[in-house]
């Protein structure tokens, strides 16, 4: 089923960040950041499954880790926080991620719009600080984790900054559409009582980082579209 503006209209839009936005961070730049983490407690460089722990902020597995390695959980999550972010905002300030060229189109939306992401709450700000998106967009809310186990445990698939988006913005789940590109913003949309619509992007980079596990089952999206442009068409 693909979008039409006709379907709406929808009280608030809701957008997920990297992949939808903005291009997403390259898997060595987080690959990268994982290891230094590691490094600075003494630890091996991160398996595969490691860097992928840091990169979905997955809580159980970090503890683990942490907790078999003897590393006060709390210090490596701040240290994971700090390379990640320091990693993302080098590759923005280099030009290496920038904003999709149908985001242009967004402008053209009357309703209130927020931004609900996985990534760092920091690296959230650096691209709406950079690119200006609360005058291109109209985005009056941002919703994002601090790397703590507390807030990482609230992440997609669990609605609550989803929720939390449509509350700053004074509209009901019910009447917003959220837009990622991930089954997890399904499933978030799902919960939340809101409507889904999944971005396929021709151009995604396969190889780029991703935060779905494979076998996760978000169930299907209200909509998919091929271009953010199909939102106001």
């Amino acid at each position: 089923m693909t979008y039409s503006a006709t379907d709406g209209p929808y009280d608030a839009y809701v957008f997920d960040v990297d992949g939808v936005l903005v291009e997403l961070p390259s898997r060595d730049a987080l690959g990268e950041a994982a290891a230094r983490t590691f490094s600075r407690f003494g630890l091996e460089s991160p398996s595969r499954d490691g860097v992928r722990a840091l990169v979905t902020g997955d809580v159980e597995r970090i503890t683990d880790l942490c907790r078999s390695a003897g590393v006060d959980r709390s210090a490596f999550c701040t240290r994971a926080a700090r390379e990640t972010y320091r990693a993302q905002k080098r590759e923005l300030e280099q030009g290496l991620r920038t904003l999709y060229d149908d985001v242009s189109a967004l402008s053209d939306l009357s309703a209130p719009s927020a931004l609900v992401s996985n990534n760092l709450r920091r690296v959230v700000e650096e691209v709406v600080d950079r690119f200006d998106l609360r005058t291109r967009l109209g985005v009056e809310s941002v919703r994002a984790p601090a790397f703590t186990p507390e807030d990482l445990a609230r992440t997609k698939p669990d609605p609550h900054y989803l929720r939390a988006a449509c509350e700053d913005v004074g509209v009901e789940p019910e009447r917003t559409l959220y837009v990622g590109d991930e089954p997890v913003d399904v499933a978030a949309a799902t919960r939340a009582g809101a409507d889904s619509a999944l971005l396929r992007r021709e151009s995604r980079d396969e190889d780029a980082a991703r935060s779905t596990p494979d076998d996760f089952d978000a169930g299907e999206p209200t909509y998919v579209v091929e271009s953010l442009r199909e939102l106001v068409a």
